[in-house]
């Protein structure tokens, strides 16, 4: 017969959970898009950086966002910023994310020479020499 004891402590072997372990893995699926997505950008700004040196300056600015990500991260994992605050860490990769992707854009863009739509004015042909000019002292009002 089963007995029907109430228990009245703590199993110790409960699993208590401060977040759903599908918010969990939402953040660290988020987390992995992320690095996905900016070792992308690093590699193709690095692969046309020879026909622009600004795209370095991008390189950098990928470091630097990746360096803020990591720390957002690692302030959520050792309990800094609070399990709550998963939100912050999914926006600070969606940030990231779009950096990437208008990185993406700008180093692929193709500049293209626009068409010249402005009328061209006609050229004065006369010239006007020192020597014919009159002194003002001359000038009668």
């Amino acid at each position: 017969m089963a007995s029907s004891q109430q228990t009245t402590v703590v199993d110790a072997h409960a699993i208590f959970h401060e977040l759903s372990p599908k918010l969990i893995l939402l953040v660290r699926a988020v987390n992995g898009v992320t690095l996905v997505m900016v070792v992308i950008a690093f590699i193709l700004c690095f692969v046309q950086g020879h026909k622009n040196g600004s795209y370095y300056l991008l390189v950098c600015n990928l470091i630097i966002s990746a360096i803020v990500s990591s720390v957002v991260n690692w302030w959520y994992k050792s309990g800094d910023l609070g399990s709550e605050k998963y939100w912050f860490v999914i926006f600070v990769s969606v940030v990231i994310i779009f950096q990437c992707l208008s990185t993406d854009i700008f180093v692929f863009k193709e500049d293209t020479i626009q068409p010249m739509t402005t009328t061209v004015l006609p050229m004065n042909t006369s010239t006007v020499e020192w020597s014919t000019m009159i002194p003002p002292s001359t000038l009668k009002y």
